[in-house]
C-alpha cells in the first residue's frame, strides 16, 4: 500500500482549484473570485518587502509566531533563485507583546533591517526579539486592516499564511504552518512571474 505525503494531498486540492473557469462548479468559481478580490486588496496592506524579483508572495505573520520564525528563515534562501519578492504582513493577536513588536518593526526607519534583526534573534520561549513599542493611532489602523485581511483570507486569524498567483492566474492560500524546503520550492517554481 502507498502511503501519501500530506503535501501530495495538497497538490490534490491545488488540482480542484486550477481548473479552468468553464470547468469549476459555481462555488469553485465564487471561491476564485474571493481569493482574486482578496489578492487584489493586499497592496494595501502595510507590509515589509524583500526581494525584487519577478514572483510575488505575501506571507502574514505575526512576530511571536514559531512556524512564521521557521518559513521566515526557510524563505531566505529562496528570494533570489527563485526571483521572489516578499511582502512580509504583520499581525498581532498571538500574545500581547505581538503589538507591541509589530509596531516597532513598522515604525522603524528601515523596516526590513527590522525584520531582521528581530528573526535573526527569535527566541522559542519569548517570541521575536525586537523590544516592544507604543503603538501609535497609524499603526492602530495599519495593522487592523492587515489582521482584516488574513482574517478574510483564512476565515480567521491565522499565521503563517502564504498568498500568491499562480501561472495559470488563478490564486492560492496556503496556511499549511511551515513547509519544507523543497515543498517550497515547488510552490515558487508555479508561481506566476
Amino acid at each position: 500500500m502507498t502511503t501519501l505525503r500530506p503535501w501530495a494531498l495538497l497538490g490534490v486540492a491545488a488540482v480542484a482549484l486550477s481548473a479552468p473557469a468553464w470547468a469549476q462548479t459555481p462555488s469553485q468559481a465564487a471561491r476564485q473570485a474571493r481569493r482574486l478580490a482578496l489578492y487584489r486588496a493586499l497592496p494595501q496592506a502595510t507590509a515589509v518587502s524583500e526581494g525584487h524579483g519577478r514572483r510575488l508572495v505575501y506571507d502574514f505573520f505575526d512576530p511571536n509566531c514559531p512556524y512564521c520564525h521557521i518559513l521566515y528563515e526557510r524563505l531566505q534562501g529562496l528570494i533570489g533563485p527563485y526571483h521572489l519578492t516578499l511582502r512580509e504582513i504583520p499581525v498581532a493577536y498571538l500574545k500581547r507583546s505581538s503589538l507591541g513588536k509589530a509596531a516597532a518593526i513598522l515604525e522603524a526607519p528601515n523596516r526590513l533591517a527590522a525584520l531582521r534583526r528581530s528573526e535573526a534573534h527569535y527566541s522559542w520561549k519569548t517570541g521575536s526579539s525586537i523590544p516592544v513599542r507604543p503603538v501609535t493611532p497609524l499603526v492602530q489602523k495599519e495593522l487592523a486592516l492587515n489582521l482584516k485581511l488574513d482574517t478574510e483570507a483564512a476565515g480567521f486569524p491565522l499565521v503563517p499564511i502564504l498568498v500568491y498567483e499562480k501561472t495559470d492566474g488563478t490564486i492560492r492560500i496556503m496556511n499549511s504552518g511551515a513547509p519544507p524546503v523543497w515543498a517550497l520550492k515547488e510552490i515558487l517554481a508555479g508561481i506566476k512571474e
